[in-house]
């Protein structure tokens, strides 16, 4: 064969090459270009175009980069969702990242090697989601569902990866969780992904691996099958929960077939406690399966124990549960850490729901030497937490609420400290909680009965209560206690800054026994039946800032009461010392009424009604109290009669509440009762008085009437007053046996002295 004939036949190599070089030449310029075409943005208006259509969200992209090779890398920078006209974006992703697999592509299917997010910042908080109407993306409606896609035309994803990640939970700060890595392997339509996780939520390290899948193809709304899963939390401070509860650890094993454990251990003030539970075959329900899920719960610390069991029919929603727990509370020491429970606990509910917006205790019943109480309760989590229902205690002993603390082993007895300083208070500054109304709404029948205390023997306590955003109103709210029963209002709000509150309280029938209340009024001497009206408003976050912002009305009228020794007889012996220093000291004092009425504005109280008519005489003025510093002022207006001498000057009053001061003006006092003493004198009246009438109560000194003061006592209302006093023209006295009768220009002459002097008769 000739060389000519052969030059044909051994170029052909050459063009194939070439052609294939060509073909490269082509491919890799094409790349070129398609990766200098998306780093200038050429394409970028076309990528957010499609998102937002599939979306309706707005998209803003920063960069878009494309990295060669056989498996070229699509890099996404500065990444923005947001709903549209939205000024904070939903989503925020510094670097989102792709690679493909071109070989895969050549043979017809889809292979992402790798999908990596550095950065995330996801935001749930559903406003930044709420698309309007008109920009929701339109889906053409199909009349029949599309076939499913076969398992070989699924894409397949051999690591979806995110670091440093951040999701916003919504409901307010400190629901933030931190994701410092995230992978899943093997997303497919055909073999399952492994999962492996790790977040952060308030300080406590969480993590979660195990197996789920396939993730990819599945029928639309429906979790996939879940394999092995291991969940775990690492020790952390749970005082959000619970002031002072810590985390040990919390660990879940879930088999896919087998039972699930939940074990844990928590710790308060040195106390812990232990939890574990059984979640019977949770690996199957979590695979799929519509059997009704049993569990098995057990808290326990020291002696205590709580112990729920029952089941959930449905568990894939979480409804329709029904649980019965016990509590048995032997040794209330033991919990001392977590909660105030009486000694001797026991308790009982049935506890239920239908689906997890409301919550139900149809049955729940405590008992223990001091307490007894049952209750139906229901919890709607719809919206804003709600409470409605009943609560009903029938025997309640507050001094036994507490256990008595153990006996410690004998130690030295240091020595004294000093004693410390007090500030001169009566009313104590204590903090009143109330921020907690802020934190559900509800519509509750209360009725407290047997009630029992050192102070109480026995009170009784019911009324409606009623409490939405933050506002609580306990009306009617009727107290009985030993000495009577009181009806009113009770209200505060939360919701305002300071907190306000309110108080409307009226003793019913005859008023209070004095003499069995305790509190402000033990001790004071006072005897009878009085009646209490208040009608009070305040605000402020301690008992001293209420009070230095009262407002309202305020009244006690006693009528036909007795005043014995206590501190309001001192008082009085106090009064007639200044007035008389000679004067002994008084035995029991009939009361004909007492009348107190203040009117607070804004912590300055006034008195509107201050006065007594007694066998003793009468007192009446005017006193203020300043409730901000607790200053008192005032002046008294004595008319009173001790062994037949009549004492009458004005008395100041001053000091403060923990430590009153009276003082009568200088000279006031011995004028008058120089001038009461020599008329007296001179009539006889002092020799021929029995000894049984020498605390006066004649009424010819009369200069009041308890009527008008006993209504503004009693905020307007009627009530039982004593008979009238006799006008001193009508009380005039006979001659009485014995007394020599001193002519009338002598009588009349005394008369007169008595006037001049400011004493004697009127």
């Amino acid at each position: 064969m000739s060389a000519s004939a052969l030059k044909p036949a051994r170029r052909w190599p050459r063009y194939v090459a070439g052609g294939l070089a060509l073909v490269f030449l082509l491919l890799i310029g094409g790349v070129l270009a398609l990766r200098a075409a998306l780093e200038s943005g050429r394409f970028t208006p076309r990528i957010k175009a499609e998102i937002e259509a599939a979306t309706g969200y707005r998209v803003e992209i920063g960069a878009v980069d494309l990295a060669l090779g056989l498996i070229p890398k699509l890099e996404l920078r500065d990444v923005t969702l947001s709903t549209p006209g939205g000024a904070t974006p939903g989503l925020v992703a510094p670097r989102l990242a792709a690679t493909v697999s071109l070989f895969s592509l050549i043979s017809g299917g889809i292979e992402i090697p790798h999908v990596e997010a550095d950065g995330l910042k996801l935001n749930l908080d559903p406003a930044l989601w709420a698309l309007p109407a008109a920009e929701r993306p339109a889906r053409e409606a199909s009349a029949a569902p599309a076939p499913p896609r076969q398992a070989g035309a699924m894409p397949h994803i051999g690591l979806v990866s995110l670091r440093d990640a951040h999701v916003i939970l919504p409901g307010g700060k400190g629901w933030d969780i931190e994701i410092p890595s995230l992978a899943i392997r093997n997303i497919s339509a055909a073999r399952a992904s492994d999962l492996a996780a790790e977040w952060r939520l308030h300080g406590i390290t969480f993590t979660l691996a195990g197996q789920a899948g396939p993730l990819l193809g599945g029928a639309p709304g429906k979790l996939p099958p879940l394999g092995a899963l291991s969940f775990k939390a690492g020790a952390g401070d749970l005082g959000w929960l619970l002031p002072g509860l810590r985390l040990d650890g919390l660990e879940l094993i879930a088999p896919p077939e087998g039972e699930a454990k939940l074990t844990g251990s928590f710790n308060r003030a040195g106390t812990a406690m232990r939890l574990e539970a059984s979640l019977a075959e949770l690996g199957r329900m979590l695979q799929g399966a519509a059997a009704p899920l049993p569990i098995e719960a057990r808290l326990a610390s020291g002696d205590a124990s709580l112990v729920l069991k029952g089941r959930v029919a449905r568990p894939r929603e979480l409804a329709d549960g029904q649980f019965d727990i016990t509590l048995d509370a032997p040794d209330a020491a033991g919990l001392t850490g977590f909660a105030v429970l009486p000694p001797g606990l026991r308790g009982s509910a049935r506890l239920e729901w239908q689906d997890v917006q409301t919550i139900s205790l149809p049955r729940l019943q405590l008992t223990s030497p001091g307490l007894a109480a049952t209750a139906a309760l229901t919890l709607g989590l719809a919206d804003r937490p709600n409470l409605a229902g009943r609560i009903d205690v029938t025997r309640l002993d507050l001094d036994g609420l507490s256990p008595a603390p153990a006996p410690s082993a004998a130690r030295p007895v240091p020595a004294a400290p000093a004693p410390a300083a007090r500030d001169g208070r009566v009313i104590p500054d204590i903090a009143v909680p109330v921020a907690a109304l802020n934190s559900l709404d509800a519509e509750l029948a209360l009725a407290l009965r047997g009630i029992t205390s050192r102070s109480f023997p026995h009170a009784a306590l019911q009324t409606n209560l009623h409490l939405r955003n933050g506002a609580l109103t306990l009306a009617p709210f009727n107290l009985t206690i030993p000495a009577g029963r009181l009806s009113g209002q009770v209200t505060a709000n939360a919701a305002t800054n300071p907190a306000q509150f309110g108080l409307r309280l009226r003793s019913e029938g005859a008023g209070l026994d004095l003499a069995a209340l305790s509190g402000a009024l033990d001790g004071l001497g006072l005897r009878g039946r009085g009646e209490v009206a208040a009608d009070l408003r305040g605000a402020g976050a301690t008992t001293r800032a209420i009070a230095a912002s009262l407002n309202g009305d305020m009244g006690l009228a006693l009528v036909n009461g007795r005043l014995e020794q206590g501190a309001a007889m001192d008082a009085l012996g106090a009064v007639l010392a200044l007035l008389s220093p000679a004067s002994q000291r008084l035995g029991a004092v009939e009361l004909r009424c007492v009348a107190l009425a203040f009117t607070a504005v804004q912590g300055i109280a006034q008195s509107r009604a201050l006065f007594m008519d007694s066998s003793a005489g009468q007192i009446n003025g005017q006193a203020g109290i300043n409730l901000r510093d607790e200053s008192l002022n005032g002046r008294l207006n004595t008319n009173l009669r001790v062994l037949g001498v009549a004492l009458r000057a004005p008395v100041n009053l001053g000091g403060t509440l923990a430590a009153p001061r009276l003082g009568v003006p200088p000279g006031a006092a011995l004028g008058q009762n120089a001038a009461g003493l020599l008329a007296d004198t001179l009539t006889g009246r002092v020799v021929t008085d029995p000894l049984g009438n020498l605390l006066g109560g004649s009424g010819r000194n009369a200069e009041a009437d308890c009527a008008e003061p006993l209504r503004i006592a009693r905020l307007g209302a009627d009530g039982a007053t004593p008979a009238p006093r006799a006008t001193p023209e009508a009380a005039q006295e006979a001659p009485r046996p014995g007394t020599p009768a001193l002519p009338s220009p002598v009588q009349d002459v005394l008369r007169g002295l008595g006037g001049i002097l400011g004493g004697g008769r009127r």
